[in-house]
């Protein structure tokens, strides 16, 4: 027996900052995820720390005893790199607690999931279907926005690495709350472009949002990309507020293609050796497999098979017919 469940991770977040009395992000998923497999046999480590807790506490939800973790299997394979930003964490928690409750043959809410996520550590707004505005900390605020745009996003990943953990502290928060007055315009911006579902008004609230946060967590070559963001008018360049990625927002195969041809060709390259093309996404959690044996079990709506229901065909084809390879390069 065993379950397997997916949650995309991020390149980074659109908007960060403090709005009212705490920071507030929105982020949104790419294509690129963290899978989890939950299976019956001799418990081996993962070492995975926060996963584990993830299905202990997911066990917890739905009343089961906890001494049945020394029974499972818990493996997690993913595609997101660790400590830069792409909430490798929050979709290795997310997948694991939709693997363990389809393990048991419970439902789980993305509200409960929210919940397990939160009470490990600050959590993205990746599960959400629509870009939402989340209090990182406590989930307290929660605002959906009804709008998932689609773009490609060119991912600029360095070795440099930072934890969560490590990154927020009381001086960052000071930070962060100086910048109160200009993230109140980037907020407007980004209810604006909602408003309007406009990439380029979301593009300025997001490149203005990493502009901010060159003076708390800063960007090597920023200001390079920056220049060249504005000769070339790419919609917009996001950061992870919290980690070392950079994501250049783009809305055709022929930008791709351009980007990765000045990128290659400038100092950028020396800083972020990986370059990788991707798209958002907004399909959360989801329930790949659950099986028996060989034998998969079927006649369960929310069970879902890889691929299903996940309609990419507006990227995957337009990028296959301009060479472009929709992965890590």
């Amino acid at each position: 027996m065993k379950a397997v469940a997916s949650c995309p991770g991020s390149c980074g977040e659109l908007i960060q900052g403090w709005l009212d009395d705490s920071q507030k992000l929105v982020s949104y998923g790419i294509n690129r995820f963290s899978m989890a497999e939950v299976s019956l046999k001799e418990t081996s480590k993962t070492g995975h720390l926060k996963a584990e807790e993830a299905l202990r506490r997911t066990l917890t939800c739905f009343d089961l005893p906890s001494e049945v973790s020394s029974r499972l299997s818990l493996t997690i394979n993913s595609d997101l790199p660790v400590a830069k930003g792409m909430a490798s964490s929050t979709a290795d928690i997310a997948a694991t607690c939709q693997a363990v409750a389809a393990f048991f043959g419970k439902q789980i809410s993305r509200d409960q999931i929210i919940e397990i996520c939160l009470a490990i550590e600050r959590t993205d707004s990746i599960l959400f279907p629509t870009l939402t505005l989340f209090e990182q900390r406590t989930g307290s605020i929660r605002e959906q926005s009804g709008w998932a745009p689609l773009f490609y996003v060119l991912v600029l990943e360095p070795d440099e690495t930072l934890t969560t953990e490590v990154f927020h502290s009381t001086e960052t928060n000071r930070l962060f709350y100086q910048q109160r007055k200009q993230f109140i315009e980037v907020h407007q911006r980004y209810q604006h472009a909602v408003k309007k579902q406009s990439l380029k008004f979301l593009g300025e609230a997001v490149t203005q949002s990493a502009v901010l946060n060159q003076n708390i967590l800063p960007k090597p070559y920023f200001s390079e990309l920056l220049k060249f963001q504005q000769y070339f008018k790419w919609l917009g360049i996001n950061v992870a507020h919290s980690g070392s990625v950079v994501g250049i927002m783009l809305e055709t195969v022929e930008e791709i293609k351009e980007a990765m041809r000045v990128i290659q060709r400038s100092k950028l390259s020396e800083w972020y050796s990986k370059i990788s093309v991707h798209h958002s996404f907004y399909g959360g959690v989801r329930l790949l497999e659950v099986g028996r044996n060989n034998e998969k079990i079927n006649g369960c709506r929310s069970i879902q098979r890889v691929g299903e229901n996940d309609d990419s065909t507006w990227i995957d084809e337009p990028l296959a017919k301009a060479g472009v390879q929709n992965s890590a390069l």
